[in-house]
């Protein structure tokens, strides 16, 4: 298991998901819920990176291949919530994968744009 490039992100977009659920809606509009396990769901991470040089944006390529996609489970460094005193997803109870091939663009000569959407795996 390989983890994640040390690149500090320009942009971070955080969605915390929900607890797993089983919700029963009655005749009359009301509904009971019951939860159906203690992991976080749908947990997702947009990573924006822009103007990397070609060797930064390298080795997410090549972290991407060492992955194979999205099939191998990572941890991501510090550095990927750097402003944050306690990281908001716990890397004791996750790690991430890729949820979807990313885009990259180019910013200017030999300097790239590099979208990365990540998702949650409960260990």
């Amino acid at each position: 298991m390989a983890n994640f490039p040390s690149l500090e992100p320009m942009t971070r977009a955080l969605v915390l998901g929900d607890y797993p659920q089983q919700i029963y809606r009655g005749a009359s509009g009301g509904e009971v819920r019951f939860k159906q396990g203690s992991d976080r769901v749908s947990q997702s991470l947009s990573l924006g990176y822009e103007y990397l040089s070609e060797s930064e944006a390298q080795q997410i390529l090549d972290h991407y291949e060492t992955q194979q996609g999205s099939l191998i489970a990572f941890d991501l460094p510090s550095i990927i919530w750097s402003g944050y005193t306690t990281p908001p997803v716990s890397s004791s109870d996750y790690q991430w994968r890729y949820r979807s091939t990313f885009q990259i663009s180019n910013a200017g000569p030999l300097s790239y744009n590099i979208m990365v959407e990540l998702e949650t795996v409960p260990i």
